[in-house]
Order: structure tokens, then sequence, then C-alpha cells
């Protein structure tokens, strides 16, 4: 069991974000201590990582909370809406590599070439 410090520094959140991950029902009902302090177990840290990689995948909260309640406690393929949105993330992901690729290509292409601009004659 980690405490919340703890349960941050693994994660990547900040105490302030779990607490609020928490009130947002995104994480489960969180164990505490007889002093009222929570006590995380690892399959809430490892939740904590799959919200942040949905995060940067550009979900928001009301999409993550359903996709964690089906991921708990069912099957995603029996939710077509869910997997509809999954796949759609997914294909915006890849337009977005596509488009950082050009950029990174770009910018070799002016490394090797040692300027940035064409000179006029």
């Amino acid at each position: 069991m980690y405490t919340i410090k703890q349960a941050s520094a693994l994660s990547g959140l900040s105490i302030d974000t779990i607490r609020f991950y928490e009130k947002a029902g995104l994480l489960p009902a969180i164990n505490r201590l007889p002093n009222g302090h929570r006590s995380f177990l690892p399959t809430d840290i490892e939740r904590m990582k799959i919200i942040i990689c949905m995060k940067k995948a550009g979900f928001t909260l009301e999409e993550l909370k359903s996709y964690l309640d089906i991921a708990e406690t069912g099957n995603m393929h029996e939710h077509p809406d869910v997997m509809a949105s999954m796949l759609r993330h997914k294909e915006k992901l890849k337009n977005q590599m596509v488009q950082i690729q050009t950029v990174l290509d770009f910018i070799d292409q002016k490394i090797s070439e040692g300027s940035w601009l064409e000179r006029k004659a």
C-alpha cells in the first residue's frame, strides 16, 4: 500500500490531481487508514497511469470515466460507442504523428542544409 505522496511519485500525478480525480469519480473508492489518510493499492497506481495516457490521447474526463467504468465491469467490445470513440482517438493520434514527422523531416532537412532560409542572389 502507498501513501498519496508515494502514489504521486509512482504515477506522475500531483497530489492535488489525484484528489481531483478521486472526487471526479475517475478513481474508485480509495482505502483509508484509521487516521483517515488515503492508502493506494498497485491497481490504483495502474489506473492513474491509464488516466494519464488517455488524457494525453485527448480523452475528456467524461470519456475517461465511461471507459474506466466499463473496463472495470465488463468487456469494451460489448460497448460499440466506446469502441468507436477509442478508434476515433487512435486515428486522430496517427494523423498527429504524421504531422509531427513532417515537421521533423523539415527540421532535419534544414539542419543538413545549414540554413533556414534560402538566400536570394
